[in-house]
């Protein structure tokens, strides 16, 4: 175990995908009125050659966060990284992009971290909790 940050800890080895889908989960199961709107675009992930020129000729983009939200009108993006999962410059490239046309994106290491964040946007429709 290994603490991440207000003395929340977590295993050190848990992937990035186990802890987005305990974040979805949490999400759908707690906020049933948040149902197809908390949702991942699969971007990710190795292709061949030819699937990558396809996906890419089709609209698919590097960077985008893995979970989106859409909530009153506005777009939030959760990036989800382990512990110790670092930002990549095309993801931090994408993000900032976003965020210059009003949509927030947030990483998230945990479930801790994600629950506070989620609830403001629920609570304000706003801004990601600090």
């Amino acid at each position: 175990m290994s603490r991440i940050s207000n003395n929340i800890t977590q295993p050190l080895d848990k992937s990035e995908i186990q802890i987005q889908t305990e974040m979805f989960q949490w999400a759908w199961n707690t906020y049933p009125q948040t149902r197809r709107l908390l949702f991942h675009v699969p971007n990710g992930g190795n292709r061949s050659a030819r699937e990558g020129m396809q996906f890419k000729a089709s609209g698919v983009i590097a960077g985008v966060p893995d979970l989106l939200f859409i909530w009153n009108g506005q777009t939030y993006g959760f990036e989800v990284k382990t512990l110790t999962g670092t930002v990549s410059k095309v993801q931090s490239d994408l993000h900032a992009i976003w965020e210059a046309n009003g949509i927030s994106v947030k990483v998230v290491r945990s479930l801790e971290e994600f629950q506070p964040a989620f609830l403001a946007i629920l609570n304000t429709g706003k801004e990601f909790a600090a």
